[in-house]
């Protein structure tokens, strides 16, 4: 696996077609980090991306089973003389061990699936409220190996903060049907702190995701060193 920041200009024409649709989003993501040519290795895991965005700028993260090629990527939607820094992600996998301590922003789609009877698709529905959101989270995290801390280092109310909330709509084709359907997403933007419980179960979800819409800019988890006062 690799992991991939890329700084992008909002300014710029196609930075703004990006930004505005996970759809676009999407198919330059994938274009960037699906292979040219098969390959006889054996991946794992699955090709995230998040948009963060805050003072300090907009940046693409993109976590891929192979090396991305961002050239293109760059070229359009990058601020002139930016780079794609792009990091081995297996070294950082293999020395997560249970106790350990980090930090976490995480970008999903909270969300539910109501059924709709027997033999019927269940009809899936967007958690909307921010308490619904935290405890969607909440609820998932011993499968994906860890425990929300709080700021004190305990579980506690806020041991996960939603920081951003944001509702895209877009069109995209539908599988199911021969027509077009709009879709609406419920990116909602986690931060916190967490102990590691299952390391294997942890890895499995930096690679992996949590939740849908991972296809479109929902799912990815990234971890760094704790802030200390």
């Amino acid at each position: 696996m690799f992991l991939t920041k890329i700084e992008l200009d909002p300014g710029r024409r196609l930075a703004r077609k990006y930004l505005g649709s996970p759809q676009a989003m999407h198919a330059a993501v994938m274009k960037a980090a699906t292979p040219l040519e098969s390959t006889s290795i054996k991946t794992r895991g699955r090709i995230l991306w998040r948009v963060d965005r805050g003072a300090f700028g907009v940046t693409l993260y993109v976590a891929s089973p192979t090396e991305p090629a961002m050239a293109q990527l760059i070229a359009e939607a990058a601020p002139a003389g930016a780079d794609a820094l792009t990091r081995d992600y297996e070294p950082f996998l293999f020395h997560l061990t249970a106790g350990q301590v980090w930090a976490f922003r995480l970008a999903a789609n909270p969300s539910h699936a109501a059924p709709q009877g027997p033999g019927l698709r269940g009809k899936v529905y967007g958690h909307v409220t921010v308490a619904q959101q935290r405890q969607w989270l909440l609820n998932r995290a011993a499968n994906h190996g860890f425990e929300p801390l709080s700021a004190s280092g305990d579980d506690g109310d806020d041991s996960v903060t939603v920081v951003h909330r944001e509702r895209p709509e877009f069109w995209r084709n539908d599988p199911h049907a021969n027509r077009r359907a709009r879709v609406t997403i419920n990116r909602t933007v986690y931060e916190g702190l967490l102990r590691v419980t299952d390391a294997d179960k942890l890895r499995t979800t930096l690679v992996s995701g949590i939740g849908r819409s991972k296809a479109y800019g929902c799912g990815l988890m990234t971890l760094v060193r704790p802030h200390r006062s």
